[in-house]
Parts: C-alpha cells; structure tokens; sequence
C-alpha cells in the first residue's frame, strides 16, 4: 500500500494542484470527508467549500467551487466550475468578492457567488 496520494485539481481555467499529499479533505455535497492511501475507489458530487491536504507536516488549502472527484488507486482527480489558492487571492480581495455579492439582488447567482466569496474568506483563516 502507497504512503501518498497524487492530487490533481483542475478548473476550466488552470491546474489548481497537482502533486503529492499524505491526507486530502474534500468538501462533498452532504459535508467533508477525508481520503487516504489505500481509500476504495469512490465518484462523489463535490459543493463549494475547501479541499485541504496535509504534506510533509504542512496543510494546504484550495478554494473550490463545487465539482466532482475520482479516487481510484491512490489517485484524486477533482474536477470543479472554479477555485482558488491562497496564494491566487487575497483576504482584502475576498472580502470585496463578499460585499459584491451582497449588494446584487436576490437570485441564484447571487447566492453562488455568497457562497464562493465565504468560501474565499475562509481560505485565509487558520
């Protein structure tokens, strides 16, 4: 049994992650659930939240915007409409996300681009 899983994260934009990690956390669309090595192959809806994976004693954090993932043999491949890490956003530029959001009239893509701009908050609290 491998000691580490191979991580890829993938937007329509770029490749959010792709390398190593001993333990992922993803956000799933009926609450977070952890991956690791030797998990059974698993297909799961995936909400807005964090994925959060834990190398070399470090955790790293991704923002992301629902999706899906795919582990099988030791391999996470998410697939998602959209994320960010904290090194691609700011806390302050979150914040404006969230006051954007908050000012547009009620509707479906108001209550995404809440639930995007919150996630984007949490990203930058420890």
């Amino acid at each position: 049994m491998s000691k580490e899983l191979t991580l890829t994260v993938i937007s329509p934009d770029k490749i959010l992650y792709q390398g190593k990690a001993e333990s992922v956390i993803l956000p799933g669309s009926v609450g977070y659930f952890g991956i690791l090595p030797g998990h059974a192959t698993l297909v799961s809806q995936l909400d807005f939240g964090l994925i959060k994976l834990h190398t070399a004693g470090k955790e790293f954090r991704i923002a992301i915007d629902g999706g899906f993932c795919e582990v099988r043999n030791d391999q996470i491949r998410v697939l998602t409409e959209g994320g960010d890490s904290e090194d691609d956003l700011s806390h302050d530029h979150a914040i404006e996300l969230l006051q954007e959001a908050e000012a547009l009239p009620t509707s479906k893509e108001k209550e995404n681009l809440l639930k995007k701009a919150k996630v984007r908050i949490l990203l930058h609290e420890r």
